[in-house]
């Protein structure tokens, strides 16, 4: 490889340009985000040494197994020009596969193919299949190294595999508060069993879950050649927490919101969270409301969750006082890390004290059963950028369970979620709900559906379409609304949401009606924090006048 020596003076001056000749088969942009020097930035000697092997290992990654980097550097009118003269070299093609020590239906595993080429990330991905597949049938010690022939085309992946082994002993060590017990019922991996790498992580990932532990390691320790005992480090937070906030949101209106939730209540894992809130508009129209949960983590072998969210609201509004209160009884079961089912009992009472003189249709009781079904496979919570995400439900209420209102609810909702071009830069999310309520008897106001506002239909307000009213609240039996939104991150905390929000409420007997079915658009601006993305969105519905602006703390979906 020649170098042109470089004089120390070219070290402060500015690059103008930086340019690659030779690269055939990459792009220059790609390239580009590989080096260190970057236009317009001192040059650094230091850095095109840097640069050359980042560009050599990057063809290298690409299946090119000889290619050669040189640097030419230019001085002109106080600036320097870098030009990367790139020999590519051979790229060959994988002619035969082997595994040495392993099983013909590895194969599955594989992610590379005959004659693609020899893709080191690829090759990567099939080995840790290979690996994690051998650990979860008890070789805990397994590894599969990689070898390339390219003169040959041959692909090698060689197995390591020991012995099996089974868990002689399980301990926990770290707890200063909270009962082992609990932390027992999260690990998945016991005594007698085989070595399982994903009941490990599993494990792990339901202790993070419980909320206060910071940190969750894992040690094995060999005590035969063929069993192990592990450890679990555990370090404690505190599981109680104190929150409360103070909120703005126009159609102006003012909130105020306290929160305490005892996360290992008398320490057994027990969950306590009340939650207690005061809302007032500019119209002087008032609401309070708390908001209760207690929840028991397992009753029973067969892990089972029940918990109770007992609830209180009285709101003031300009023609009516509306109080509603009840409680939902609900037992869960998590079938896998991502698909969970509820069974609930919900008892609402709610009385509507009308300040005009109109029929007392609005108030009574529910006492309904639900079965609901949750998946949720999205990459993260607050801020997906991959995934999906969906909840039907089924809904009884009234005949023999009693109670004033009596009807079938089905709705289902879908978020599906997909980074295009720019990576988790550029982010495509959409929504889609569907539901509907089927009279057996009678049915108030309050159990129907509402469309509008800025967490279903922005631009228009709140609970401002559908064919039954009550003064400016509008209601019907049959939904449907669809979001989608274009997430682009502009710099680091901050991005813009380019939205289209589609919504049809009516009821079932008059179905179709065009004047039910509206469309809005508009823009939004995210500033993304640690504890997720402060919104502002602006709405404006296609075929009518008006406009809405919306301030809050996450996406709507």
């Amino acid at each position: 490889m020649t170098w042109i020596l470089l004089i120390s003076f070219l070290i402060n001056l500015p690059v103008a340009k930086i340019n690659f000749e030779g690269n055939h088969s990459i792009k220059t942009r790609e390239l580009s985000q590989v080096i260190l020097s970057q236009k317009n930035a001192p040059f650094s000697d230091f850095n095109i040494i840097q640069d050359v092997n980042r560009i050599i290992r990057f063809y290298y990654s690409r299946g090119f197994f000889d290619t050669k980097v040189e640097p030419v550097i230019k001085e002109s009118n106080e600036n320097i020009e870098i030009v990367f003269k790139i020999l590519e070299g051979n790229r060959p093609r994988i002619r035969e596969i082997r595994f040495l020590n392993g099983e013909k239906k590895l194969d599955r595993f594989l992610e590379v193919e005959k004659n693609e080429f020899y893709i080191q990330e690829k090759i990567k991905r099939s080995a840790d299949q290979m690996e994690t597949y051998y650990k979860d049938i008890g070789y805990a010690f397994a590894r599969v190294n990689t070898r390339s022939i390219p003169d040959s085309g041959i692909l090698i992946f060689e197995i390591q595999k020991d012995n099996i082994y089974y868990i002689n002993g399980v301990s926990i060590k770290g707890l200063k508060f909270c009962n082992p017990s609990v932390v027992r019922h999260e690990i998945e991996i016991k005594s007698g069993d085989i070595y399982s790498k994903k009941k490990i992580l599993n494990s792990q990932l339901r202790i993070y879950r419980l909320g206060f532990f910071s940190t969750v390691d894992v040690d094995m320790i060999k005590i035969s050649e063929d069993k192990l005992d592990l450890v679990f480090n555990l370090r404690e937070l505190k599981s109680r927490i104190l929150n409360w906030g103070i909120g703005i949101s126009i159609p102006l209106s003012f909130i105020i919101s306290v929160g305490l939730e005892e996360m290992n209540l008398f320490n057994i894992g027990h969950r306590f969270k009340i939650q207690p809130s005061f809302k007032i508009n500019i119209k002087k129209e008032w609401e309070a409301k708390i908001d209760c949960i207690y929840a028991i983590p397992y009753l029973t072998g067969l892990r089972l969750s029940p918990s109770i969210l007992p609830f209180y609201w009285y709101e003031n509004k300009e023609d009516f006082n509306r109080k509603s209160w009840g409680a939902e009884f609900r037992i869960s079961k998590l079938f896998t890390e991502n698909i969970q089912a509820n069974i609930a009992n919900k008892y609402k009472y709610v009385d509507i004290d009308m300040k005009t003189q109109l029929p007392d249709t609005f108030s009574g009781t529910t006492n309904s059963i639900k079965f609901q079904l949750m998946g949720d496979y999205r990459n993260e919570f607050f801020n997906p950028s991959s995934g999906i995400y969906f909840v039907p439900v089924l809904e009884y209420a009234g005949g023999i369970l009693g109670g004033s209102n009596h009807y079938i609810r089905f709705e289902t909702e879908t978020r599906y979620y997909k980074n295009l071009l720019l990576g988790k830069k550029n982010i495509i999310a959409q929504r889609l709900k569907f539901g509907i309520i089927i009279p057996t008897d009678g049915v108030s106001l309050d159990e129907k559906y509402y469309l509008g506002g800025q967490y279903s239909l922005r631009g228009y307000p709140e609970k401002s379409i559908g064919p039954d009213s009550l003064q400016d609240e509008h209601y019907g039996e049959v939904l449907f609304n669809f979001n989608i939104e274009d997430r682009l991150t502009i710099f680091k905390s901050l991005g813009i949401v380019v939205f289209l929000d589609m919504g049809y409420l009516d009821n079932r007997d008059q179905v179709f009606r065009s004047e039910f079915f509206k469309i809005s658009t508009g823009l939004g601006i995210r500033y993304y924090t640690p504890i997720g993305p402060i919104r502002a969105d602006f709405g404006i519905p296609l075929k009518e006048k008006g406009r809405e602006f919306y301030l809050g703390i996450y996406h709507i979906f």
